[in-house]
């Protein structure tokens, strides 16, 4: 039996062939390197510098996004879900 594609937009049929969860891993991966103590910095400033150069590249991106309808809401939301989370340790 068909099933429909739980990876592809409803409104404009736009197939998602990324993984944001192993875009997170990736970075997560940076900045552990950059981060472990059993390297010296000359291992450690590279795995920065790939951290910045996402950042760097996603800011851009979003500032060349359009608003949508939701988004002030849901980025309100996570800010509230970070500021918990902060103040629980």
């Amino acid at each position: 039996m068909w099933k429909p594609n739980p990876r592809i937009c409803n409104t404009i049929d736009m197939i998602i062939d990324w993984n944001v969860n192993q875009v997170i891993s990736d970075c997560q991966k940076m900045y552990r390197g950059a981060n472990d103590n059993y390297e010296t910095g000359y291992n450690n400033w590279p795995c920065k510098q790939d951290l910045y150069r996402v950042k760097f590249a996603v800011d851009e991106m979003l500032k060349n996004t359009s608003g949508f309808a939701g988004e002030s809401e849901w980025l309100e939301q996570l800010e509230k879900e970070k500021v918990w989370k902060a103040l629980k340790k």
